[in-house]
């Protein structure tokens, strides 16, 4: 067999280069997982403790000017507000033999102390009736109250417990709100289970108006959307300072969002006079009456099948027995002018806060006579 020199040294060659390949290769695909992986962090760092053993500080709450200021009023007046419990008998009554009885029936309202000696204000409607009246401080003492006096015609009370030193809540202004400034209310909405619960929401207007009966309605209110629900009324409506700037009165059952407060000014003012027992009452003339302009003219001609001798007015459309029937005034009388200051676009009553004895001089017409009266306003019936 013949031997070729260099068959072995070039079958050597090509196996060194064969390795040295493989061994780049391998070596470039460490470097890529290495770079595209994570493997290399992995390997150099070394691994976390478990979460859960982890001991980490909470983060601290941060709370806003809105939030500090809320937080803030509700410490300062919190203790000054109180439930008012009360128990009233109503009538029992048989088909067959009419009276038989009386049943105690169970109220709920709340009131705010404005004195250290113990007078609290509150509504009338909350206590109106009640044959014992029970004062839940906010510590959780009972006391029994006693009724200093009332105006049903504006929806005031003032209650009096014996002691003194109690926290009072400081009463601010009305006369300078703004709408959409903070409005926050404290109250009792069911019963001790939510004793002094707090909404906040803003003074929605002012000087609104609403009726309370055909003849009679609450003038001059805040209106508000912070939550007012039964069993508030009676309670404080509160600025960003932790002021009373209202009586918590009224809802409106058909609406979301919608409530109602006596301005603290006029139930200062009723509060003053009921205590020192010179408390006038709420007078009326006895009519109601539809305001108009060019807007609305047309159509109450329409529906009244009337001829509006004027632009703007108060057209009377019915005349109760009293001061009115016996001044003279009729059905479909327009009245332009009220101590002689004519009825502008939207103007109405609410302003003019008549007394019983005020005399009230109305310009009108009927039909095209014009003509003025004069009127003595007598208590609201």
């Amino acid at each position: 067999m013949t031997k070729y020199r260099g068959e072995y040294p070039s079958s050597r060659t090509s196996l060194f280069i064969l390795l040295l390949s493989a061994a780049f290769m391998g070596g470039l695909f460490i470097l890529l997982a290495v770079r595209f992986t994570g493997l290399g962090q992995a390997l150099v760092v070394p691994p976390t403790a478990p979460q859960e053993a982890v001991e980490k500080e909470p983060a601290p709450l941060q709370i806003t000017d809105y939030e500090h200021a809320t937080i803030e009023v509700v410490n300062k007046v919190g203790p000054s507000v109180v439930m008012i419990t009360t128990t009233s008998l109503v009538e029992v009554k048989d088909f067959f033999f009419g009276l038989v009885g009386y049943q105690p029936v169970q109220g709920l309202g709340s009131g705010v102390i404005y004195r250290q000696d113990g007078h609290i204000l509150t509504n009338y409607h909350v206590i109106e009736k009640a044959e014992e009246i029970i004062v839940v401080l906010n510590d959780g003492r009972e006391l029994l109250a006693k009724l200093v006096g009332a105006d049903p015609d504006n929806d005031l009370a003032v209650l009096k417990i014996e002691g003194d030193n109690y926290p009072a809540a400081k009463l601010g202004t009305s006369s300078n709100l703004r709408v959409g400034q903070l409005a926050i209310a404290i109250g009792n909405p069911i019963g001790e289970g939510l004793k002094n619960t707090v909404t906040a929401g803003v003074v929605s207007a002012v000087n609104r108006s609403i009726a309370t009966s055909e003849r009679s309605a609450l003038r001059d209110l805040i209106q508000t959307d912070a939550s007012i629900n039964p069993g508030n009324s009676g309670g404080p409506l509160l600025n960003s300072k932790g002021e009373v700037i209202g009586i918590n009165t009224a809802i409106i059952k058909e609406a979301q969002g919608i409530g109602f407060a006596i301005p603290i000014d006029k139930a200062r003012e009723i509060a003053d006079q009921i205590i020192k027992g010179k408390l006038r009452r709420p007078g009326a003339i006895g009519i109601s009456y539809v305001p108009f302009d060019e807007a609305n003219k047309k159509l109450l001609e329409k529906r009244y099948r009337i001829d509006l001798p004027v632009d703007q007015g108060f057209l009377v459309t019915r005349v109760f027995s009293g001061p009115a029937a016996k001044a003279g005034l009729k059905a479909g009388d327009v009245i332009v002018a009220i101590n002689g200051q004519k009825i502008t676009e939207g103007a109405n009553f609410t302003g003019l806060d008549l007394k019983v004895g005020d005399r009230v001089t109305m310009e009108l017409y009927r039909g095209n006579r014009q003509f003025k009266v004069e009127i003595t306003a007598g208590p609201l019936e």
